[in-house]
């Protein structure tokens, strides 16, 4: 990712360094160093935005811009762009294979073929996604694409999404549910797609979750502050929640202290759901070619701030 962003922007004659380790705050001078920036996951910290007489633009090697000041660089005139539709499906293959992972016991199976356990083959049964209720929370790109891969298993998918269209959602063939706990009760899956905001973060709590249907799973490939974390810890260890699919962190990078990488009955991973050689290629000359943009006085692509409203 980083050396395919270096060169292209070394053939276009412009000095570019990169840093390989996360820092959970961009150093604030870098900030002041630079014309543009290009950043993952990294927060970029306020005060230095105040100061900067450089930066142009603040490129997002993603989708979710929580971790930039976005306002205040609006106020300062530094563009803040995302690339919002490039990581769309991998996420949402990513979300499908989760479920089925979950449903089909892939890593039980998988340690129990490792060690030769075949007299234990009858205790580790699967069931099938075939037939099952389907809840999304967000239906944008993301939540659209998994509604799109999950119709050939012919569940029943419901959407919560106060601010999608009843045209969209008809179109997607799909069902809406007004209330969020609605669709909680009846889901045999929840999977969740939806920014984090003020009105979303922990939108899923410990009543959410002892709303949900006993033995149901959820899938959280969103943002890590959308559910409440400990609640949920706490809902899977009981055994109410049959399992769960965590990408998102409330902390990242995670603390090898958190209590959910003991928990056997949970699938994680660490915030990839998107990480494909498909996504970093496309996403990688996007990022450049915006930032280019900038620099050559033109208006760049995707800017947050137009595209929301």
């Amino acid at each position: 990712m980083y050396e395919k962003m270096i060169n292209l922007l070394r053939r276009f004659g412009v000095e570019a360094e990169a840093s390989k380790v996360f820092h959970e705050y961009v150093p604030e001078d870098k900030l002041l160093d630079f014309d543009g920036i290009i950043v993952a996951d990294s927060k970029i910290p306020s005060r230095p935005i105040e100061k900067t007489e450089k930066l142009k633009i603040i490129q997002k090697f993603g989708v979710g811009v929580d971790n930039i000041p976005v306002e205040l660089c609006k106020n300062r005139q530094i563009y803040v762009c995302n690339i919002p539709g490039i990581n769309s499906l991998d996420v949402a293959e990513f979300t499908l294979a989760a479920i089925l992972s979950i449903l089909h016991r892939i890593r039980e199976r998988d340690h129990m073929a490792r060690k030769a356990e075949w007299s234990a083959r009858p205790k580790v049964l699967s069931e099938r996604l075939t037939g099952k209720i389907v809840g999304i929370i967000g239906f944008g790109r993301i939540g659209r694409q998994v509604a799109m891969l999950l119709k050939p298993f012919k569940v029943k998918i419901l959407v919560y999404d106060p601010y999608v269209s009843d045209e969209t959602i008809r179109n997607a063939g799909v069902e809406r549910s007004e209330r969020l706990e609605q669709l909680l009760k009846v889901s045999d899956v929840v999977t969740i797609h939806t920014p984090l905001t003020e009105e979303t973060r922990h939108m899923i709590g410990w009543r959410e979750l002892n709303i949900m249907k006993r033995n149901a799973i959820l899938v959280n490939t969103s943002r890590g502050a959308v559910v409440d974390e400990e609640a949920l810890y706490r809902v899977i260890k009981s055994g109410r929640l049959k399992s769960a699919h965590i990408d998102v962190w409330s902390i990242e990078p995670v603390p090898k202290s958190n209590p959910m990488l003991k928990l056997r009955r949970v699938q994680l991973s660490l915030h990839q759901a998107s990480w494909s050689v498909n996504f970093f290629t496309e996403a990688a000359e996007f990022c450049v070619e915006n930032i280019m943009r900038v620099f050559k006085g033109q208006k760049p692509l995707n800017v947050v701030w137009e595209v929301m409203h």
